[in-house]
């Protein structure tokens, strides 16, 4: 019988609290501070206009972006090529045959980086295509390929492109389970940074600007990001430890 995606969240959870001193240990210096880091130092990605049907507005927001991203997409792309590294150490501490300890972790996931690397890249594009479009199909192939980075982890020898088709392999009995499970994470999240987006572009104009509030604000995002993103892998090693044996 499929696990419901409650019992896949219980499942999630009960890890967090078993190894929660293992996983904060990682989390906050290689996911939080370089989240909370870009959220501080680097500005905010122009919100779209009021008028998106407005070509000159869009055009004035889209040149716009195009300098934001001059400025500030490789501190981005910095902060998450670490955040990746937290979370393949993170898995290789609860997964890893040897089980190593974080300094051992951490050098493994430095040491093939690159095919953590590549098997990022092929579950975040389809997913950034489908959330891009009308988000449950970005959230339904996320649930497909959860088991990824898990997968690498648990067994050295196995190949990124190998890593996402077995993914895709072993979660297709619990499919809905995991949608399920993925769509509650990412409505908590989207819950908690709602609120939280307009009122740091508020805090930022000339004005209204306090730097206690600006850093909180920042903080809060970083939690946010750091949750959804280590609640998601913590899910993956869920699904990984119950339906492995389906996916090779």
């Amino acid at each position: 019988m499929s696990p419901s995606f409650a019992r896949l969240l219980a499942d999630a959870w009960g890890i967090f609290r078993r190894e929660a001193d293992l996983i904060l240990r990682v989390a906050g210096p290689l996911i939080f501070l370089p989240a909370f880091a870009v959220q501080l130092l680097c500005d905010p990605l122009p919100a779209l206009p009021a008028t998106p049907r407005d070509e000159g507005a869009m055009e004035i927001w889209l040149t716009a972006v195009t300098a934001w991203g001059q400025a500030n997409a490789f501190w981005y792309l910095l902060a998450d090529l670490v955040a990746l590294v937290g979370l393949v150490t993170i898995a290789l501490l609860l997964l890893a045959p040897e089980r190593p300890s974080v300094g051992e972790a951490l050098q493994i996931a430095l040491r093939r980086l690159g095919r953590f690397l590549l098997a990022n890249l092929l579950v975040a594009i389809p997913v950034g295509l489908g959330l891009w479009t009308i988000v449950l199909p970005g959230l339904y192939v996320q649930a497909r390929l959860i088991a990824t980075l898990p997968a690498l982890a648990a067994e050295p020898g196995q190949g990124a492109a190998r890593a996402v088709g077995a993914s895709w392999r072993m979660t297709s009995g619990a499919a809905w389970g995991i949608l399920g499970a993925v769509v509650a994470l990412f409505l908590l999240q989207w819950l908690a940074v709602s609120p939280l987006f307009p009122l740091d572009t508020w805090l930022r104009e000339p004005g209204h600007d306090n730097p206690f509030l600006i850093a909180l604000v920042a903080a809060l995002l970083a939690i946010a990001a750091t949750a959804y993103n280590v609640g998601l892998l913590l899910l993956g090693v869920v699904a990984y430890r119950r339906f492995a044996s389906s996916g090779t």
